[in-house]
């Protein structure tokens, strides 16, 4: 049961990954358009994304048993994943925000911009996680 489980959750966070990946890519590019901005200016905001998506890829491709059966850690991925498709479903769909009505725009850019800083912290972590994991994956096997 705890391996379909752990499977199912595997292939969530990664389907979760790609799509707050889009999202957040759409909400930046308006963001710039609206301000003026070059868009190379945001690339700091897509890293821990990728950084994600390639230890996912590495997880997948090496077959990481201590990164892909820790149940624990792939909960905390999709509800690291889910906290941030509520901030962008709340950035898209919160009408009574002040900026919104102010601002005439559809995507409430103010509120966006202050998750950013706490969305990469816990992409960041996650990352972090995902090499300690494998790191301490490796040391176990290594002794066997």
């Amino acid at each position: 049961m705890i391996k379909i489980i752990n499977g199912l959750l595997n292939v969530l966070k990664v389907i979760m990954l790609l799509v707050c990946f889009v999202f957040t890519f759409y909400i930046i590019i308006n963001m710039y358009n609206r301000l003026g901005k070059d868009l190379i200016d945001s690339i700091s905001n897509f890293i821990p994304f990728v950084l994600l998506f390639i230890l996912f890829s590495i997880n997948f491709v090496f077959k990481q048993k201590s990164v892909n059966q820790c149940t624990f850690y792939n909960i905390t991925c999709c509800l690291v994943f889910l906290m941030l498709l509520f901030s962008i479903y709340r950035t898209f769909n919160d009408r009574n925000m002040i900026m919104v009505i102010r601002l005439g725009y559809n995507i409430n850019f103010n509120y966006f911009s202050d998750m950013i800083a706490p969305m990469r912290f816990m992409l960041y972590t996650l990352s972090f996680s995902n090499i300690l994991l494998m790191i301490t994956g490796l040391s176990v096997f290594e002794k066997k």
